[in-house]
C-alpha cells in the first residue's frame, strides 16, 4: 500500500471521518457502563489498525495504552507485523476485520463485515466497528500532519496538496504535536516504573 493512500487527499473525506470520530467517541462512554468490549482488546485494536497505516504518532500512544491495560509487549509486537496466528478467535476476528478495514480504505467487503456482526452479536460487533473508525481517522490524520511537515522539509507527498494538508495540520497538529507526545511519555513513564517495580518483585 503506497504511502499516498495512508493520508487524507480531499478535506471531504476528512471531515466525513472527523463528524464520525465524534459520533463513535460516544463508545468510550457506553462501553464504560457496558464493559462489551474490554479494554485489553481495545487497544489491541487500535493497535491493530496502527500496523497497518503507520501512524507513527497512534502506533506510540496506543502501544503504551496497551502496555497499560496489560497487553505484552510481544503480542504488540504481533499486532504491528500483523500476525494473529497466537491470539484467540474472540479477539482473531475483531484483529482480522480491523486490518481487513485498514488495508481496504475503511471499505470493508460485506462478508467480513457480516462475519463480524455474526460472531459478537449486533450491540458489541458496532462497538468494535466504532473503535476501528476512531483510530482509523487518528491514523489518516496524523500521516496527513507528517505529509505536511514533509512538505516544510521540501518533499512533497506524491497525490497530496498543500490545502488539504494545511487545513487538516490547524486542527489536529497541536494534538499530535502536543498532547499526544505529553500522554505518550506519562504513560511510557508509568509502565516503565511499573516494569521496575515487577522486576523487583521477582
Amino acid at each position: 500500500m503506497a504511502f499516498q493512500s495512508r493520508i487524507y487527499n480531499s478535506l471531504g473525506d476528512f471531515f466525513y471521518d472527523f463528524l464520525r470520530f465524534i459520533i463513535n467517541s460516544f463508545a468510550y462512554i457506553r462501553n464504560a457502563s457496558n464493559r462489551r468490549v474490554e479494554q485489553p482488546l481495545r487497544e489491541k485494536l487500535m493497535v491493530a489498525v496502527s500496523g497497518v497505516l503507520e501512524c507513527k504518532y497512534c502506533t506510540w500512544l496506543h502501544s503504551e495504552m496497551a502496555l497499560t491495560h496489560g497487553v505484552d509487549e510481544a503480542e504488540i509486537q504481533k499486532l504491528l507485523s500483523s500476525e494473529l496466528g497466537d491470539f484467540p478467535e474472540d479477539e482473531s476476528v475483531a484483529l482480522a476485520f480491523a486490518q481487513h478495514y485498514s488495508e481496504s480504505g475503511g471499505k470493508p467487503n460485506d462478508g467480513a463485515k457480516a462475519r463480524l456482526f455474526n460472531y459478537y452479536g449486533a450491540k458489541k460487533a458496532q462497538d468494535i466497528l466504532s473503535y476501528i473508525q476512531i483510530i482509523y481517522f487518528g491514523n489518516l490524520s496524523g500521516n496527513t500532519v507528517d505529509a505536511f511537515l514533509s512538505r516544510l522539509k521540501g518533499q512533497a507527498v506524491e497525490d497530496s496538496n498543500l490545502f488539504t494538508e494545511v487545513v487538516i495540520f490547524m486542527i489536529v497538529g497541536p494534538y499530535y504535536l502536543g498532547i499526544l507526545p505529553v500522554l505518550a511519555h506519562v504513560l511510557g513513564y508509568y509502565n516503565a516504573k511499573r516494569k521496575r517495580r515487577a522486576r523487583g518483585a521477582v
